[in-house]
């Protein structure tokens, strides 16, 4: 190779160079909580947004009224919700992502699993798969997922949620499909931005959530095995004791 040659092929190298980093993917892989934690006031740059009411079509506002000042009085009460969660049917999506304990990510090139530490929830985003029609899966409580990257942000859009699998007791079809942008705000805090768009809203409804990274925690199990709490007619938590 002659001295010319030699410099033009180091040279081609040095531009092609800073082109691959820039197709690298961001690690997601790890421990995340929540941010900020209870009782931490969160940095403005990396702050959750606000969730806006869903802007139901009008023949869904009014049941869905009624639940939420239900769900108000037992808030104020300190009683749980009186969803599926104390009758140990776990969150499912969306909801799963606003979990109150830490969640992990495993990511590898064709799939990510996102496992809730919170009845042991793992849902598992398929890399780089067509998504199919929202009547061509069974609805299930995590639904299909698939994914790709757009630079470092990680797309994925899911469909196939089960009509009783509710985010903040908001009804929706079959076909409800929710897309979510997650991404690196900082090397060790992640933001989701989720958007549902269905036939029972009248304009898509999206929000945030943003997560810190915690190095070293390891996930524990979460297993409802015992059924005692139950919502009475009034829509309250109680516990069924044996008699």
């Amino acid at each position: 190779m002659t001295t010319m040659t030699w410099k033009a092929a180091l040279f081609a190298a040095c531009l092609a160079a800073p082109a691959v980093a820039a197709l690298a993917e961001p690690d997601f892989s790890g421990t995340w909580e929540r941010y900020p934690p209870m009782g931490e006031k969160a940095d403005p740059r990396y702050a959750p947004s606000s969730i806006p009411d869903p802007q139901l079509k009008p023949q869904y506002r009014a049941a869905w009224a009624a639940g939420q000042k239900i769900l108000k009085e037992r808030l104020e009460e300190g009683q749980p919700a009186g969803d599926n969660y104390v009758h140990c049917i776990p969150d499912g999506m969306p909801s799963m992502m606003m979990g109150m304990f830490p969640m992990e990510v495993f990511q590898r090139a064709g799939q990510v699993n996102i496992t809730q530490e919170a009845f042991s929830q793992t849902r598992r985003i398929y890399m780089n798969e067509p998504l199919p029609k929202w009547d061509e899966v069974d609805p299930t409580f995590y639904g299909r997922s698939v994914g790709h990257w757009e630079g470092d942000t990680l797309v994925v859009e899911t469909i196939g949620i089960k009509p009783n699998v509710t985010f903040r007791w908001t009804p929706h079809s079959e076909a409800m499909k929710i897309t979510e942008r997650i991404r690196l705000l900082a090397p060790d805090i992640l933001q989701d931005q989720i958007t549902i768009e269905d036939d029972y809203l009248e304009q898509p409804w999206t929000y945030s959530y943003s997560f810190r990274r915690m190095p070293g925690y390891k996930l524990q199990e979460y297993v409802c095995e015992d059924n005692r709490e139950i919502v009475d007619q009034e829509g309250k938590h109680r516990l069924k004791l044996d008699r």
